[in-house]
């Protein structure tokens, strides 16, 4: 799995979230249990994170491990629009039973 993951993406994702969000890498480290010289060299893709940390620091800027590791957005406009893009040719029935999904989904925050 780690081959086919880019680090240097990932890096500056999580350098681009923390910014975001005012963070310092100092703040992001204490959160997550490491230094700060240890997120600095992740930023700059220095190292192959573990899946367990690349959760960790998810979970600190409350972030999907998605928008890290693949680099979706699922808080723009792009998400919906690429939800709205598949439901179009969707059958009545097939709307109903999304309708249904969505309901489900939405018990598990």
């Amino acid at each position: 799995m780690n081959a086919e993951l880019d680090f240097r993406a990932i890096g500056s994702r999580i350098q681009k979230y923390r910014t975001d969000r005012r963070m310092t890498q100092e703040e992001l480290s204490e959160l997550i249990g490491t230094s700060q010289k240890y997120i600095s060299r992740i930023e700059m893709g220095y190292h192959n994170i573990k899946l367990e940390t690349i959760s960790s620091i998810a979970k600190a800027l409350d972030i999907s491990i998605d928008s890290l590791v693949y680099g979706y957005d699922f808080t723009s406009d792009y998400a919906y629009n690429i939800i709205l893009s598949e439901i179009r040719d969707m059958t009545p029935k097939q709307l109903e039973m999304l309708r249904e999904n969505i309901s489900t989904i939405k018990k598990f925050k």
